[in-house]
C-alpha cells in the first residue's frame, strides 16, 4: 500500500510538473506573414532569383520578371533595393498600382528620381540648381515634391532630365509592381490612347541611347500579355525586356523555407511532415505554405498541443479550403480586369476543371466555341497558367496549380452541368 501511495505521488508529481512548465512556456509561433509583401526578418531569400536579376541589370537589359500571384515578386524587388551593394546602380521600388491617370505615371517616375538626383555622380554641386530652375520647393522623405508652378509637365520633364545623366556615372533602376493595374484602370476608364502612350513611352526610354542611365524592372500579378491585347497594344511594346522567371520552390527550398521559418517555434516539423505537406499543398509557394503553418500554429496554441500528426494536417488544410476570404481575390481580380465575354470563357473552364480534376484541349476547344473564342482560346490558358490559375500535365490536360484554389472553385460554383 505504502509502495503504491509513493508510485502514484510521483506520477502525479510529474504530471503536475509538466502541466507547470507547459503553462509557463512562452508560445513561440512562426515567423510567417500572410498577405503583406515579406521584407526584413520575414523574407526568405531566392538567392537564385536575385543574382540572375543582377546579373542582366550588369549586362544592360530591362526587366519583366514573369510571375504568378502570392510567389514573392514583389518580396525580392524590394530586397534587392534595401541590400543594394552595388555602388553603380541606384534601385528604386514603387508599386503603382493605384494610379489611374497617364500624367500621375509620369509623376510616379519623376518623384523617384528626384531625390537620387543629390548622389549621382556629376550632380552633387548643380542638384539645387536644378531644383530652383524648375521650381522645386521641397521634398518630402516619400519624394513627392512641391512645385511653384501650377502647371507641370511631367513627360517633358523627365525627356530633359534622364539624358542629362553622367554617361560615367550611376544607372537609376527603377522597380515598377503592378504596371498590368494601371493600364489595366486606363483601359476600364475608357483611356486606352493613355495605355498605349505610357508602354510607347517606357519602350522609347528604353531604348534610346540618351537614356540608357534608366533601367526599368517590371512586375505585375495580372498577365501583362493580355493587357497588352486588351488596349490594343503591340507584343513589340515589350518585347525587348529580358524575362524572368519566378518560380515557386522545389524541394529542397521547401525544405529549407519550413526549417528557417519555424526555427525555434514551438511546433517543428519532420522531413515526414515536410513531406507530407508538400502532397497537400502541390503548388509551392511561400503564401500558401504560410496559411497552412499559421492554422496549425493557432490550433496547436489553443490546445496546448506541442507535437502535430498528418490529421492535424489535413484539418487545418480543410479549414483554411473553407476561408473564402483568403481566395476570393484570385476570381474578383480575373473579373475586374477582364471583360465580361472573356472572364465568363475562363471561369467556365475554372469551374470546369474543379468539378472534373481536370480539362483537355478538346473541351477547351468545345468551350472556345460556344463563347466565340476559338480565334485566341489559348492566349487565355497562356494567360491563367502564367497568373498560376492552372498547370498543365505530362498527358497534355490542365489542372489546378493549387487544390485551394481549386476547392474555392468548386465550393463557390457548387452546381455546374458542363
Amino acid at each position: 500500500m505504502l509502495i503504491y501511495f509513493a508510485v502514484n505521488t510521483l506520477r502525479f508529481f510529474n504530471v503536475s510538473l509538466k502541466t507547470k512548465l507547459v503553462m509557463e512556456t512562452t508560445w513561440v509561433s512562426p515567423k510567417i506573414i500572410i498577405g503583406p509583401a515579406a521584407t526584413g526578418e520575414y523574407y526568405f531569400r531566392r538567392i537564385g532569383i536575385e543574382e540572375e536579376i543582377w546579373s542582366e541589370l550588369i549586362k544592360g537589359n530591362n526587366l519583366l520578371i514573369a510571375a504568378p500571384r502570392r510567389v514573392g515578386k514583389t518580396s525580392v524587388m524590394k530586397y534587392i533595393c534595401t541590400e543594394n551593394k552595388n555602388p553603380d546602380f541606384k534601385l528604386i521600388f514603387n508599386n503603382v498600382q493605384g494610379i489611374n491617370e497617364e500624367v500621375d505615371f509620369y509623376k510616379a517616375i519623376y518623384e523617384l528620381i528626384i531625390p537620387c538626383l543629390e548622389g549621382l555622380k556629376g550632380w552633387r554641386s548643380k542638384f539645387n540648381e536644378y531644383l530652383k530652375k524648375v521650381g522645386i520647393t521641397e521634398i518630402s522623405i516619400s519624394g513627392a515634391i512641391k512645385l511653384t508652378a501650377k502647371e507641370f509637365d511631367y513627360l517633358e520633364a523627365l525627356k530633359d532630365l534622364i539624358p542629362q545623366f553622367e554617361a560615367d556615372g550611376e544607372t537609376i533602376v527603377l522597380l515598377i509592381d503592378e504596371l498590368p493595374e494601371v493600364l489595366r484602370n486606363l483601359h476600364k476608364n475608357g483611356k486606352e490612347k493613355d495605355a498605349n502612350n505610357i508602354l510607347g513611352n517606357l519602350r522609347h526610354w528604353r531604348q534610346d541611347p540618351k537614356f540608357e542611365k534608366i533601367r526599368f524592372v517590371l512586375a505585375g500579378s495580372i498577365g501583362i500579355h493580355y493587357i497588352i491585347n486588351l488596349i490594343n497594344g503591340r507584343p513589340a511594346d515589350i518585347n525587348d525586356l529580358k524575362t524572368i522567371h519566378y518560380s515557386p520552390f522545389n524541394d529542397k527550398e521547401f525544405d529549407s523555407y519550413i526549417d528557417t521559418v519555424t526555427a525555434g517555434a514551438t511546433i517543428s516539423y519532420s522531413q515526414e511532415l515536410k513531406d507530407y505537406i508538400k502532397t497537400k499543398i502541390n503548388y509551392l509557394v511561400p503564401y500558401f505554405i504560410n496559411l497552412i503553418i499559421d492554422e496549425i500554429d493557432k490550433a496547436c496554441k489553443s490546445k496546448n498541443q506541442y507535437e502535430i500528426s498528418e490529421t492535424d494536417i489535413d484539418e487545418a488544410m480543410e479549414k483554411v479550403i473553407k476561408q473564402n476570404h483568403q481566395f476570393s481575390d484570385w476570381k474578383i481580380r480575373l473579373s475586374h480586369y477582364m471583360p465580361k465575354t472573356d472572364f465568363d470563357f475562363v471561369n467556365e473552364i475554372l469551374i470546369h476543371i474543379s468539378h472534373n480534376d481536370e480539362i483537355s484541349i478538346q473541351e477547351i476547344y468545345d468551350k472556345a466555341q460556344k463563347h466565340t473564342k476559338t480565334d485566341v482560346y489559348m492566349d487565355f490558358i497562356y494567360d491563367l497558367e502564367q497568373d498560376g490559375y492552372i498547370t498543365k500535365r505530362d498527358d497534355g490536360k490542365y489542372i489546378f496549380i493549387s487544390p485551394f484554389l481549386k476547392e474555392f472553385w468548386k465550393n463557390n460554383n457548387p452546381i455546374y452541368n458542363g
